[in-house]
């Protein structure tokens, strides 16, 4: 378990006490960042701080963006009314400007992740932990020795959050450290195998958990591309394949977690076609999050495409949601939702690269108020495969424009 006690801020205090800035009424702190602020008084039943007794309190965050910025203020007050406002800088960054009132100190974060923020009301001290959880374990392939180049490795929390990604191989072990107790998921892909998707890992305080993975090769037809959008009544997807020379059969699994095993399947007859497929999937609890997976009827080894994340109750406000997983290859998914306003008005998504380029996109068609997904393989633009980068995604309803940044890694 990591621990740094931040002395440069026990120090201050005291020092501040020494001057008489806050002799006169009891000191608090509050902690501030890139994220929602906790009060850590503990009295304050809003500060979700967990008393570990002997008048230690606890809260445990996620930092999930280190350099941007990297830091967490440390704000004393005289009493609990003080709204983080504003904060003091000498003009430049982790150095604190003590001529604010009230003054702040900073400690700089080493890295994104977990961290406990423990604070005793007695003394006014104050230290950052790492919880010691671990998820780890090895990847192996079908009929390939090591890990295929590209693969990604991405942990999710309960929340569907990404966590984090691994993808630097040295050999066919993987690790994600510094976790706490909580439920997670992990959704492993690479170039020419199927995304294999493990939910449910409960994992302990301080508890390391092996999870190994397995990634079945990729055969048969290729789904180039496939959307999902709620109706009146319940789900239609289409999907497109990337070879037009024959007919492939499908079956369509749902199912509220992505977990193809336990899925029902929801056709009575095969879905055929040459190219462009088609499903309507009647749903009678419009608010449910919905997962799908797209089978191809194959006696070995058939084509699996999926999760297709399908979420429940539309919202009232247009919005480009983060695409999953990010970083991604060879596929990502991208939600969005039209509102009220959009209601039949035409919708594009475009793709381009970092210099402004055009490098995909595609015609929606009207749609009605709800939430879309639609899936992208860059391998299948209009430019050809894409190399690695940076890209943004543009959606445009009617006149209104919507932009995320997407992570190509191949």
């Amino acid at each position: 378990m990591g621990r740094f006690r931040i002395v440069i801020i026990a120090g201050a205090f005291l020092a501040l006490l020494a001057n008489g800035a806050l002799a006169d009424t009891p000191a608090s702190v509050q902690l501030v960042g890139n994220f929602a602020g906790i009060t850590c008084e503990p009295d304050d039943p809003a500060n979700n701080m967990q008393s570990l007794g002997d008048h230690v309190w606890r809260a445990l965050k996620f930092i999930n963006e280190p350099g941007n910025p990297d830091t967490i203020y440390f704000k004393f007050t005289r009493d609990g009314s003080y709204l983080p406002k504003h904060w003091g800088w000498s003009g430049t960054w982790g150095i604190a400007d003590y001529s604010w009132s009230p003054p702040s100190i900073a400690a700089v974060l080493p890295d994104s992740g977990y961290y406990y923020f423990y604070f005793n009301d007695a003394d006014y001290t104050y230290w950052l932990e790492r919880p010691a959880g671990s998820i780890y374990g090895s990847v192996t392939a079908q009929n390939h020795a090591g890990v295929p180049d590209g693969t990604c490795v991405t942990l999710f929390d309960s929340t569907m959050s990404i966590i984090g990604t691994y993808n630097s191989f040295s050999d066919d072990t993987y690790s994600f450290d510094d976790l706490s107790a909580s439920v997670y998921a992990i959704t492993a892909n690479a170039p020419g195998y199927r995304d294999t998707t493990i939910t449910g890992i409960n994992l302990g305080t301080d508890e390391a958990k092996d999870v190994p993975i397995y990634l079945e090769q990729k055969v048969g037809v290729l789904i180039a591309s496939a959307d999902c959008e709620r109706t009146d009544g319940g789900v239609r997807i289409t999907w497109c394949t990337m070879d037009c020379s024959g007919i492939y059969e499908f079956d369509v699994y749902r199912g509220c977690e992505p977990d193809l095993s336990a899925m029902e399947k929801r056709n009575d007859e095969p879905i055929t076609s040459s190219r462009t497929y088609e499903f309507f999937d009647s749903t009678e609890d419009p608010t449910k999050d919905l997962y799908y997976y797209l089978v191809e009827l194959a006696e070995d080894n058939p084509t699996r495409y999926g999760p297709i994340y399908v979420a429940g109750a539309p919202a009232a406000a247009a919005m480009l949601g983060q695409n999953y997983p990010n970083p991604f290859n060879p596929t990502t998914t991208i939600p969005f939702t039209i509102g009220a306003n959009g209601a039949g008005k035409r919708v594009t998504i475009s793709f381009y690269d970092v210099t402004g380029k055009l490098v995909d996109g595609a015609n929606l068609g009207i749609k009605q108020t709800g939430d879309y997904t639609f899936m992208w393989n860059p391998s299948m633009s209009r430019h050809g495969a894409l190399p690695s980068g940076v890209y943004y995604c543009r959606l445009q309803i009617d006149k209104e424009i919507y932009t995320r940044k997407v992570i190509l890694l191949r």
